[in-house]
């Protein structure tokens, strides 16, 4: 075994997507979190901001998605560098220069697991595995063990919705299967069981399905990281950030407004009915924290003592009261290629669709171009479009702006300002979530990126730095200097012995 680069550094990053480090620290205080408390007391641990970011403007969470903030932890780019605006957007402005991908083309191994806007694998000749996101445009990975287990993902992460239980045969046929990448028999069976404790316990069981793609996850993740053995390695999850979104009310219903928002209007009728209902998931953070303190307990048994175990999450969350301050229920385009082919765009590629963003390929840019034109022109309410639309080259971007009413009104009709004799019904293409579901937080700056390592000596340089900072620091530890792209890169804020 060769000694150079530092006696051969290994890292596992751990990208615990938007989770909120105020909650984090509640529940250490608590006692609840102690592999946490261990690796906070005797790691290191700093706070990470965004360049550029603008928390006075109009809906500024928006600009700070994780799919645009996440490629800036692995270039070491800025928002406006990277050219990444939207999930299932093509990364080829990216591919090559993200961090894995320097480190493969400098012969050191790699590992990616989930890591967002990781489409299309790739490999230069050290990756030993390569599995992208679950919202990739296809299950395409290697090695091919872990082909299943991405099958499965790819498709219950686009039929999470409503859809789900519809497509109950081929989710139970793709999970079956997953066993071949390493998915174990009982996490197998607690999704078999999902859908008949949803039935049999209402609707206080759902969240689960977002634990179930975590369980999945690093199932298959454990496996191919203990038989490669990556110098480094990625993990993406996401159960944290959906159950912030999702039930931070819940958790924490006095720092709320006791009102009802327009979509609580339309299942309660007070709010000591809506509180004793959202009771039923106010334990749900705690228990995603809980069981992410366990998997890192775990992750620490499969590493070694000269590993170092990165924790990072690139953004944070805040309590958005949906009263007064956001007005984003759970909602999903259906039949889409039906409204598309009425505006004169037949066959549409829906690349992918997550609440309230759907994002599709035209064949060409002209094509593409003329499409955001006319989408841009769907309204409900005059003045106010159905979506905001970006593109870039031939795909175009949408993010549906969910019209509010009053009183329970049905929603008028979608019409164009350009087209007078176009009209679709609102309900035949925007399904609303039958239950309760809306967002009660939303982004923020600040995140945290956390370090630990058994048997290396770990030196905090500095106590904040920007997202995209992550990337040249990663790379110092393996005696590699920071990349031309890397334009504003500091020093490094961690070092290592």
């Amino acid at each position: 075994m060769t000694t150079s680069r530092r006696n051969n550094p290994s890292v596992l990053f751990l990208e615990l997507n938007e989770a909120e480090k105020y909650f984090i620290d509640k529940l250490v205080a608590q006692g609840k979190l102690p592999v946490f408390s261990r690796l906070l007391t005797a790691g290191v641990c700093l706070e990470t901001s965004i360049p550029g970011f603008d928390p006075g403007a109009e809906r500024a969470w928006r600009t700070i998605t994780p799919w645009i903030i996440w490629p800036s932890v692995y270039t070491g780019m800025k928002r406006e560098e990277h050219g990444i605006i939207a999930f299932g957007q093509d990364t080829t402005s990216i591919q090559g220069r993200c961090l894995w991908d320097v480190l493969d083309k400098a012969g050191i191994s790699t590992g990616v697991f989930g890591s967002l806007l990781s489409f299309p694998p790739r490999n230069a000749g050290a990756a030993r595995y390569y599995v992208p996101e679950s919202l990739a445009d296809d299950a395409d990975c290697f090695p091919e063990e872990a082909r299943a287990v991405q099958e499965f993902c790819v498709f219950t992460s686009r039929n999470y919705s409503e859809s789900f239980a519809r497509q109950a045969f081929d989710a139970t046929r793709l999970l079956f299967g997953s066993m071949r990448s390493g998915v174990r028999p009982d996490t197998v069976l607690r999704a078999l069981l999902q859908m008949p404790s949803e039935f049999l316990l209402g609707d206080a069981r759902v969240p689960e399905r977002a634990m179930l793609l975590s369980y999945v996850l690093t199932d298959a993740f454990k496996r191919l990281y203990a038989r490669y053995r990556p110098a480094f390695a990625t993990l993406h999850l996401n159960n944290v950030a959906y159950m912030q979104h999702r039930y931070w009310r819940a958790a924490e219903p006095h720092r709320f407004r006791d009102e009802l928002s327009l979509t609580d209007a339309r299942f309660f009728d007070s709010v000591s009915e809506r509180k004793a209902y959202e009771r039923r998931f106010s334990d749900w953070i705690e228990r995603s924290l809980i069981w992410t303190n366990g998997l890192l307990g775990e992750l620490l048994e499969l590493i070694d003592d000269a590993t170092i175990l990165l924790v990072g999450t690139a953004l944070g969350q805040k309590p958005h009261d949906p009263v007064h301050e956001i007005h984003n229920p759970v909602v999903r385009l259906v039949r889409e290629d039906e409204l598309f082919a009425a505006l004169g765009f037949p066959g549409v590629k829906i690349l992918t669709q997550m609440n309230p963003d759907v994002s599709i390929s035209l064949p060409d840019e002209t094509t593409a171009g003329r499409a955001a034109d006319i989408l841009r022109g769907l309204y409900v309410h005059p003045g106010k479009g159905l979506f905001e639309v970006e593109r870039r080259e031939r795909q175009v971007f949408l993010e549906l702006i969910m019209p509010r009413r009053r009183n329970g009104e049905m929603l008028p009709p979608i019409r164009h300002t350009a087209l007078p004799d176009f009209e679709a019904p609102f309900e035949r293409h925007v399904l609303e979530h039958p239950t309760n579901d809306q967002s009660t937080a939303q982004h923020q700056e600040p995140g945290f990126l956390l370090a630990y390592s058994e048997g290396r000596r770990l030196e905090l340089v500095r106590p904040t730095m920007p997202v995209t900072d992550i990337a040249s620091t990663v790379l110092s530890w393996f005696d590699i200097p920071p990349q031309p792209w890397m334009k504003d890169a500091g020093p490094p804020a961690i070092n290592i012995d």
